[in-house]
């Protein structure tokens, strides 16, 4: 019971963090947000071209190639964060909520409403927009979260009932 406890602060403290870090990035208006946004695909893209051997016309196709993939990059960015949400919360629903299927509804709702909230944020934020299709990122990044448990628990479940078959 004390493991539990404790994995729930935890659990809880990162789920808190993860809305923070949603809530400021959310805040920044629109240049901000689009030069954050143009330096990290900047950086991901030479990351990409120096393992791959880019050699000396890699800084053409890094400049040519920012524009087009910085929308992918928000959209994965997007996608990741509700990952993280959907992953704690779902962890925390296991651990204290029955019937488990009634749990992972309400994560799945608990993730479209704080994803709706977040572009409703957005919507009065100077150079931002609200998007309907960012809910749906959010709310696919998040339940891939709560599948990335259930994978989790059911490996653990069998890793489980292997060794105890072996061990007979």
């Amino acid at each position: 019971m004390r493991k539990k406890k404790i994995y729930t602060v935890v659990a809880l403290i990162m789920l808190g963090m993860l809305y923070m870090m949603i809530f400021i990035f959310s805040a920044e208006n629109g240049e901000e947000s689009s030069q954050i946004s143009t330096k990290v695909t900047k950086a991901l893209l030479h990351l990409y071209y120096s393992i791959v051997g880019g050699g000396s016309g890699a800084g053409e196709q890094v400049a040519y190639l920012v524009s087009p993939v910085e929308g992918m990059i928000r959209k994965l960015a997007h996608f990741t964060e509700y990952v993280g949400v959907g992953f704690f919360s779902y962890s925390i629903i296991v651990l204290w909520y029955k019937p488990i299927w009634r749990g992972r509804l309400l994560v799945i709702l608990q993730l479209f409403v704080s994803a709706t909230l977040d572009e409703l944020h957005q919507y009065f934020v100077p150079g931002r927009y609200a998007a309907f299709t960012d809910v749906l990122i959010d709310t696919v990044g998040g339940a891939a979260g709560v599948g990335i448990i259930v994978l989790w628990m059911r490996i653990w479940k069998n890793r489980n009932i292997s060794i105890k078959s072996v061990t007979k």
